[in-house]
């Protein structure tokens, strides 16, 4: 067992879980964009021929306001917006994933002292926060393809300053999340700082829950992703509390 928990707590067993979402979301893009050049041939064929059909100079507007809608539908305009959504949504779910598990760490350390388990993955509580900054960069920068002018036009709306917010906050956190700052801060004041971290929970339940098309379901499971940082925060103040009443 003393190897299994050795390998846990290695580079071995962090790197994979690291790299595996960027090559999953390589995969997506190469997969549509392999799909999209094998489908686009077939709709522009399909287009001329309906152009040269001598029928369509004799239907009504209705008639041919729906042929061309037929024909615009599946274009690759539409695929890129729907790849770029799909990568978009990943992104964001992969940091948000990331974010959980480098909140759930600590209180598991808290509350199971002597599990060796949860000890030897606690070593990569900062490689993890890293990887949650890293696809937070990548799904802002993946929504902000058409520059600042994207975020300017819809800041107004209260998911997309939620998700700022919430960025700006992993932003410090990640900056000062070396051995330098630390020495430097002081250890007490390093650690007040990274409890801002802790804002970033409602700002994240929020952006996830209502951005884009909202829904009850959307709600519900964002809810069920962020119950275990939720109830694991609990049990561990709980337990400090219980502990200081015990020494006072």
């Amino acid at each position: 067992m003393k190897g299994f928990f050795r390998f846990v707590g290695s580079r071995r067993f962090s790197i994979p879980l690291i790299v595996g979402p960027f090559l999953y979301l390589s995969w997506v893009f190469y997969s549509n964009q392999h799909e999209e050049s094998k489908n686009l041939p077939e709709a522009e064929g399909k287009i001329e021929t309906e152009e040269f059909d001598t029928s369509l100079f004799t239907v009504t507007d209705e008639e041919f306001q729906q042929a061309t809608s037929k024909a615009d539908s599946g274009t690759q305009q539409d695929l890129v917006v729907n790849l770029h959504e799909k990568i978009t949504d990943d992104t964001g779910n992969i940091a948000v994933a990331y974010f959980i598990c480098v909140l759930c760490l600590t209180p598991l350390k808290i509350l199971l002292r002597r599990n060796k388990l949860i000890s030897a993955l606690n070593r990569h509580r900062r490689t993890v926060g890293l990887a949650c900054f890293f696809y937070t960069m990548l799904h802002l920068a993946i929504y902000l393809t058409n520059g600042l002018k994207t975020l300017w036009d819809e800041i107004t709306r209260l998911y997309i300053a939620a998700g700022f917010s919430a960025f700006a906050i992993l932003l410090v956190m990640a900056l000062t999340s070396n051995n330098w700052t630390q020495r430097k801060m002081g250890g007490r004041k390093w650690k007040k700082l990274h409890r801002i971290v802790y804002i970033a929970i409602p700002i994240l339940i929020y952006h996830r829950a209502f951005a884009g098309k909202v829904s009850a379901e959307t709600i519900r499971e964002t809810f069920i992703w962020f119950s275990p940082v939720i109830i694991l925060q609990i049990l561990r103040i709980w337990k400090q509390i219980k502990e200081q009443k015990a020494r006072a």
